[in-house]
């Protein structure tokens, strides 16, 4: 029989091993799964011409509204589903809660351009930084360089992260992070769907970070659980992006 002790030890072991668990699962990590559903790009080239009439010896101001297709982000959106469940350190499920209609995880999805090698490493992007990793991390003409931007343009990374937010990773919340919002009902808006852009300092990875909603109305009208843009040069071809979730 185990004295008074012995049971005080072995429980303040099992609380010390259950912190160590919850600590260490404090962090996205990467998802069990994910399936392409579709992919596709946007077409001006099926608007229609519009006529203006000419008129011998008059001279004719226009003004011409026409949309490009942008060439340096990438969309993503859909919806979450999985479970519940109860493991160890192994991923050894003990129970599990299948998940389904009632699914509804609250968090963040993250992308980064390279994989994400300490969480406790990661800071807001600071867009008039130095840009040197280590010192700060990236700014915004490290990024726009290297996705391929003029400072020019109008979908530069300063003039599309011109908001702010805070972020919780883990135990860690970050404040003032760039931010911005994609589109709702095909229009602006500023409270669902929030997207922060983040870095890992001592690396350089840049990290896109979308809240996650529960069927929420998203930008064409339907329904989704996130949504949100990344960084992509268009000239140089893919970029593979890195994605983690933190689900609650």
């Amino acid at each position: 029989m185990k004295t008074r002790n012995e049971i005080v030890i072995v429980l303040l072991a099992l609380f010390v091993f259950a912190l160590m668990v919850k600590t260490a699962a404090a962090v996205p990590g990467g998802p069990n799964e994910i399936t392409v559903e579709k992919s596709e790009a946007g077409n001006v080239s099926n608007i229609a011409a519009k006529q203006v009439n000419a008129q011998a010896g008059n001279v004719t101001q226009l003004t011409i509204n026409a949309s490009i297709i942008t060439t340096s982000w990438q969309g993503y959106y859909g919806n979450i589903t999985g479970m519940v469940i109860l493991a160890d350190g192994d991923s050894n499920t003990m129970y599990d809660w299948t998940g389904g209609t009632d699914f509804s995880p609250v968090g963040e999805i993250y992308a980064g351009n390279s994989s994400v090698t300490d969480w406790g490493d990661v800071i807001c992007v600071n867009l008039n930084g130095d840009g040197i990793p280590g010192q700060g991390g990236v700014n915004a003409t490290v990024l726009e360089t290297y996705y391929g931007m003029e400072p020019t343009d109008t979908d530069g990374i300063s003039e599309t992260f011109q908001g702010t937010n805070s972020i919780t990773i883990g135990i860690t919340t970050l404040n003032s992070c760039p931010a911005t919002n994609t589109y709702v009902n095909n229009a602006t808006q500023s409270i669902k769907f929030n997207e922060t852009l983040l870095t890992q300092n001592q690396t350089g990875t840049v990290i896109f970070a979308t809240q996650v909603e529960s069927d929420e109305t998203g930008y064409d009208g339907s329904p989704w659980d996130f949504q949100m843009i990344v960084g992509e040069n268009g000239a140089a071809g893919t970029t593979p992006y890195y994605f983690y979730v933190e689900l609650a």
